[in-house]
């Protein structure tokens, strides 16, 4: 078995993690190596996942990518578990608020620079690819200017070369996901690699509904909590059971002992907002409740809220819970219904607080605390991101043939066997 490795940048709670590590090609797969995030709960949540209960000898580098200490305390971390500083493939997304098409956009936005520091680890450990994921937005937003910079910069990479393709539009339910979330995908190739153009759908039957993918969860009304499924909702196909199993054990061939629900419990709501969801239409918003009734009793101040239709997929998750309203009760959706839609098993945990209270997209806590609802909407689809890990595998495997036929390539043993020193040496150009 050939183990490619890999290092997950801006992890959040792993779903780029989990999806590398479920992909597969042949007989070659993943190996992570090491993993960051600025938030603490990102890193209880990923640890508790990929260390404690899988039990992948890993390091979380819990620190700002834009710390003076950062790539030197990252590059100690890959030397510590791969005896090089280097991996195969790096993936991650800057977080991306500045290019949303939902929201204030500032094109001043600090964050819109994350991806500078990005390539800046790029340029030092040198992996053979690299992918950036984001929202649509980002190629249309600033005219285009933003594309352009993100060209502009990898070209300047020196003194490896690297070229990029993208941005490359996917789209999570062609990947088996239950929801139409639109994404786009920058891939960076080393200039001794082939490159990746696209991303091939690998789910090529009809959409999951976000009745497969949530129907045996529904039992739990307003104010309820449980720590177990209910015997009257068995699974009802083939999604619903991998949820419930657990995909990476199946996988690994581990057997889940337990059988507890983790992360449902259902929102304590007031009988106005109870009466208001009541009155909402499968797959439509708040203009659905008849205009009487939302003058007289129902307003809210509130400007999108939308109820999910049974047979369709969902609507792009994000992380606000209050933005969806579950197709039969009349509650919104728990953190492990909204982590379904997102592709995330049963078997994984999301930590920290379960949310931060109201305000909308003012809430300042939702973004210093990232609750649990954050973690799962911020989080890049597991299936999605195995998807992409599969054709990085075929592309990865496809070199190594090339090297074995050529029988040698001195421009990548070189690139592989870099030292310590060397990085040090690098690193005085930025510091």
């Amino acid at each position: 078995m050939h183990k490619y490795t890999f290092l997950d940048l801006f992890a959040g709670a792993g779903g780029f993690t989990e999806g590398l590590l479920l992909a597969s090609h042949g007989t070659s797969q993943f190996k992570l190596v090491a993993a960051s995030d600025v938030h603490p709960n990102s890193h209880l949540t990923h640890e508790q996942r990929f260390r404690k209960q899988l039990g992948i000898n890993y390091s979380f580098l819990l620190e700002d990518i834009r710390s003076e200490s950062f790539i030197e305390n990252l590059t100690n971390l890959i030397l510590k578990h791969t005896g090089k500083t280097s991996v195969d493939v790096v993936v991650g997304g800057p977080p991306c608020q500045g290019f949303s098409l939902f929201g204030k956009r500032n094109e001043g936005d600090p964050r819109n620079d994350l991806f500078l520091s990005y390539l800046r680890v790029i340029q030092i450990i040198n992996p053979k690819y690299f992918v950036m994921e984001n929202v649509p937005g980002l190629a249309a937003m600033y005219g285009g200017k933003t594309v352009q910079r993100i060209y502009e910069e990898v070209s300047s990479l020196k003194p490896i070369k690297y070229s990029v393709h993208g941005p490359v539009q996917i789209n999570a339910a062609n990947f088996g996901v239950p929801q139409l979330r639109e994404r786009i995908l920058f891939i960076g190739c080393r200039e001794d690699m082939p490159p990746i153009k696209n991303i091939s759908p690998s789910f090529t039957e009809r959409y999951i509904t976000v009745k497969e993918a949530i129907g045996d969860l529904a039992f739990l009304r307003t104010w309820e909590t449980t720590g177990s499924y209910e015997i009257n909702y068995p699974p009802t196909c083939k999604y619903q059971e991998e949820s419930r199993l657990g995909r990476l054990f199946l996988k690994l061939g581990i057997e889940r002992i337990d059988n507890e629900l983790k992360n449902h419990e259902a929102a304590k709501h007031t009988p106005e907002v109870i009466a208001r969801f009541a009155m909402i239409e499968q797959g439509k918003g708040l203009d659905s409740i008849p205009k009487a009734l939302w003058e007289a009793h129902l307003h809210s101040s509130k400007k999108w809220c939308v109820r999910l239709h049974p047979d369709l997929p969902s609507f792009t998750v994000v992380t606000l819970p209050d933005d969806f309203v579950h197709y039969e009760r009349h509650r919104i959706l728990t953190v492990r219904e909204m982590a379904r839609l997102q592709s995330f098993d049963d078997t994984f945990e999301f930590l920290g607080p379960r949310a931060s209270g109201g305000g909308g997209k003012g809430n300042k806590k939702r973004s210093s605390e990232l609750p649990q609802y954050s973690l799962v909407g911020n989080a890049v689809p597991p299936l999605l991101a195995k998807g992409i890990g599969n054709e990085l595998l075929k592309a990865l495997d496809k070199s190594c043939r090339n090297n074995q036929i050529e029988n040698s390539n001195p421009k990548q043993v070189r690139i592989e066997s870099t030292t310590k020193p060397l990085i040090t040496e690098q690193l005085s150009l930025y510091f």
